[in-house]
């Protein structure tokens, strides 16, 4: 082997290869058509996985709503309740006497 006949062998990868994959018009239509309809799935996807998420963030504030209410009625039970317990043990209501027999004057 010549020395000529080496460095062609050693640089063969500079020259440009055939393309291994060539698609005529049909082909390439449905390739496009392929790679559309893939992208179109992956938005559909999307978008209903953002509804869901609507969905959950939408029941989560009425249960919280629902909650809310529910506190703000049992602050005001508390409130009642805690005002006739001090109502009973307070020194006014001690002093107070109970009263006996009731009589109307006619």
């Amino acid at each position: 082997m010549s020395s000529a006949t080496l460095t062609a062998r050693r640089n063969q990868n500079l020259y440009r290869q055939p393309a291994a994959l060539k698609l005529g018009p049909t082909s390439a239509t449905f390739v496009v058509i392929a790679c559309i309809s893939v992208l179109a799935l992956l938005y559909l996807n999307q978008v209903t996985k953002t509804s869901v998420f609507g969905y959950k963030v939408s029941d989560l504030e009425n249960q919280k709503k629902a909650i809310m209410l529910q506190n703000r009625t049992l602050s005001a039970d508390s409130a009642r309740l805690a005002s006739i317990e001090s109502t009973k043990t307070s020194s006014v209501a001690s002093n107070m006497v109970p009263v006996g027999q009731v009589s109307y004057v006619k």
